[in-house]
């Protein structure tokens, strides 16, 4: 059957329309560079997209391990990657490069790098490391330790220091604590059969974040409603990851079938006093307070690699955290 002018013309343009309205709907594809390979401390930005919180907001989402060589910061700086999740010290480190990032929503209230002892060694405070062997590496957790112990009134020629990243040395009784992420290597070494203890900054005066979802200042200045629905539907899907704690730890280990799933189920349960405190629960999950910003930036100055100031005001806003 051949179709009249009229009845072929009227057929194209509702062709068109339709072709116009999937246009106008398609997902806007955007990518999540993480900080470190992916395991449960990434749960709320998997289950933000298996339970299509994403995809309800118009988002295609892609999430990326980072590792040795994927520095998230620079990967989000050179376009590569739509957003990253990092600690405050590392984007303020890339700001100071130059790199212009702005921080937008901050997932780990507390940030989990500390000090890692077996418990039998009886340390409990900052000055319980007087006279023991302490190993560290240089990084976050060596940072915010040192600004610890200065809080703490614990000079550094009273600890003995060792530079090694191995938890052997404090199964083997080499050295009596060593510098750590307390979520993760904590638990690994109590299922082993190693009963830890844990000094966490955070504790002790040293606040900071980590897990902060960050952009490039391009991304946000140039497409604010994509960072608005981002962080809101990244919010919905750690309230549902932390009430669904078994659901979240199948999906991710389904992703990565090198995990423990007993590892990450203990792991997660951890977490949560990280990413849920009295603040993030009056003010919602990410929510965070640009004063801890400023902190963070004199913690790096005074203990890190921070060698200049940083105007804070620029780094961060507050902006795109979903009313409550």
């Amino acid at each position: 059957m051949r179709l009249g002018a009229k009845t072929l013309s009227a057929a194209l343009t509702l062709t068109a329309v339709i072709a116009l309205s999937a246009s106008a709907f398609a997902a806007d594809k955007v990518s999540l560079r993480l900080p470190w390979l992916l395991n449960v401390q990434s749960a709320g930005y998997v289950m933000a997209r298996e339970k299509g919180f994403y995809a309800d907001a118009g988002l295609d989402v892609d999430i990326m391990p980072g590792g040795p060589n994927l520095n998230s910061t620079a990967l989000v700086a050179s376009g590569a990657n739509t957003f990253g999740t990092n600690d405050v010290g590392q984007i303020l480190l890339g700001d100071a490069n130059g790199m212009d990032l702005v921080m937008v929503a901050a997932c780990f209230q507390r940030h989990p790098a500390g000090v890692v002892s077996l418990e039998k060694s009886g340390i409990k405070k900052p000055a319980d490391l007087i006279g023991k062997t302490l190993a560290y590496t240089e990084g976050g957790p060596w940072t915010l330790t040192k600004a610890m112990l200065a809080k703490a009134g614990v000079p550094l020629e009273k600890i003995k220091l060792v530079v090694s990243p191995s938890d052997q040395l404090l199964v083997n009784g080499s050295v009596d604590a060593r510098t750590d992420f307390v979520i993760n290597e904590a638990v690994a070494l109590d299922l082993q059969g190693h009963k830890t203890s844990s000094l966490l900054p955070s504790d002790f005066g040293v606040d900071t974040y980590a897990e902060v979802i960050f952009a490039a200042r391009k991304t946000v200045d140039g497409n604010p409603d994509l960072v608005k629905r981002f962080v809101a539907a990244t919010q919905k899907g750690y309230d549902y990851a932390y009430t669904h704690k078994d659901e979240a730890v199948k999906a991710i280990v389904g992703l990565n079938n090198q995990l423990d799933p007993v590892q990450q189920t203990k792991q997660i349960e951890l977490q949560e006093s990280f990413v849920y405190t009295d603040f993030s629960r009056a003010k919602g999950a990410c929510a965070f307070d640009g004063a801890v910003i400023g902190e963070t930036e004199k913690t790096l100055r005074e203990f890190g690699d921070l060698k200049t100031g940083v105007d804070v005001s620029k780094t961060y806003s507050t902006e795109f955290i979903p009313a409550k």
